[in-house]
């Protein structure tokens, strides 16, 4: 991908991610991290609402089965071992909370998508 795609597409993806996160603060959840860079990998959002810990990968595509289609299972065991270390962390508060993996897709026109527990860790998927 080009330098200038490439800068568009992470600004695109960097608004993505703040329009979720102000969707979802509206929805009743409070954000504790967000682009968190870990070893595993790197997790979009990080959110409580109540005592559950919501795990949310946010995609911006044009259709919502493109962006369906955008976090196959590998990326999402990369994305469940990184929620592991980010929760053990510190004091580790969090870490034997209920957890849900979202995926929120962010399509033209502000349309949204909020996929309530898009993937489980002990739910093996094939596709992908």
């Amino acid at each position: 991908m080009p330098r200038g795609a490439r800068q568009k597409a992470e600004a695109a993806g960097r608004f993505a991610e703040h329009y979720a996160e102000f969707i979802l603060f509206l929805k009743g959840y409070r954000t504790l991290g967000r682009r968190e860079k870990l070893p595993s990998g790197e997790l979009d959002l990080v959110c409580r609402k109540g005592d559950l810990i919501v795990i949310v990968e946010v995609k911006k595509r044009k259709t919502f089965e493109l962006g369906a289609e955008a976090v196959p299972a590998s990326s999402w065991q990369r994305i469940g071992r990184a929620a592991d270390l980010y929760l053990a962390r510190g004091s580790g508060q969090y870490y034997n909370s209920d957890r849900r993996y979202d995926l929120f897709i962010v399509l033209p026109g502000l349309r949204f998508c909020h996929i309530h527990d898009a993937w489980r860790p002990d739910f093996p998927l094939t596709h992908g």
